[in-house]
């Protein structure tokens, strides 16, 4: 997958998980949302301030989701360290750092907490 490929794949995942319910059962989604090839600079291009916030405050099941397959992801990655997955992992980590600092800014979130 080439760089612009991967970016508009990145980019069409993102705006998946901002219009629409995601299914945590939807392992083709997420496992095809940790295997696409994104930099750090990408993450932090497309997942917008104003995108996270929207997820966090439209989508708030979807982002709980998105914490646990990528903590989910990151433990089946230190079960099997193969350095296949090693870009996984990577991507894992660059969306948790993206989003995390939104999701804190809200303070309590109520009922939300229990899913994250």
């Amino acid at each position: 997958m080439g760089a612009s490929a991967s970016k508009i794949k990145f980019r069409e995942s993102l705006t998946s998980l901002i219009s629409r319910d995601v299914s945590p059962e939807d392992a083709e989604f997420w496992d095809e949302l940790w295997k696409i090839p994104s930099s750090a600079d990408e993450v932090f291009e497309l997942l917008t301030p104003d995108n996270a916030r929207r997820l966090r405050d439209e989508r708030f099941d979807n982002l709980a989701t998105l914490f646990t397959q990528a903590t989910a992801q990151l433990c089946q990655i230190v079960e099997t360290p193969y350095t296949i997955y090693f870009d996984q992992a990577l991507n894992c980590v660059r969306v948790l750092t993206r989003v995390l600092p939104f999701l804190l800014e809200k303070g309590d979130l109520g009922d939300g907490d229990l899913n994250v």
